[in-house]
């Protein structure tokens, strides 16, 4: 019975450390995620309009920019996303949108970070709407 029992010592020991090592590494990519800036990814652009995709995960922000166009936003997945304008005390606003919701945004002019403070990650396309050129 003894090497029996230094045998499920020897396995409780490993697999507490295969499992620790896991939890270690899910949460420093977790973490990592978080600190990073997020960069939009530019999916089509034309004379009318130009198309990005941007995923947040949760903690996550995007770098400071400025809207130059109207833009329409269809929310893939829903978080809770704070919008924070820059100066000595940003004023900031937040924000849920649900997934499949599709709404239009006051932002031509407007110079913010967005930042995702809720628990799941958010993802979004958003439709910058180009001046139509003269014929």
């Amino acid at each position: 019975m003894r090497p029996f029992a230094i045998t499920m010592r020897i396995g409780i020991v490993i697999g507490s450390s295969v499992a620790l090592g896991a939890l270690l590494l899910l949460t420093h990519n977790l973490l990592s995620a978080a600190s990073t800036v997020a960069q939009p990814t530019l999916l089509l652009e034309n004379n009318r309009v130009r198309v990005w995709s941007l995923t947040l995960e949760p903690g996550q922000s995007t770098a400071q920019h400025t809207h130059e166009l109207d833009e329409i936003v269809i929310c893939l997945e829903g978080s809770r996303i704070k919008s924070r304008k820059p100066g000595p005390e940003p004023e900031g606003e937040t924000f849920q949108p649900n997934a499949g919701e599709v709404f239009m945004p006051p932002v031509k002019g407007v110079t913010h970070i967005l930042t995702n403070v809720g628990p799941t990650r958010y993802k979004q396309i958003s439709i910058e709407l180009k001046e139509p050129q003269p014929r």
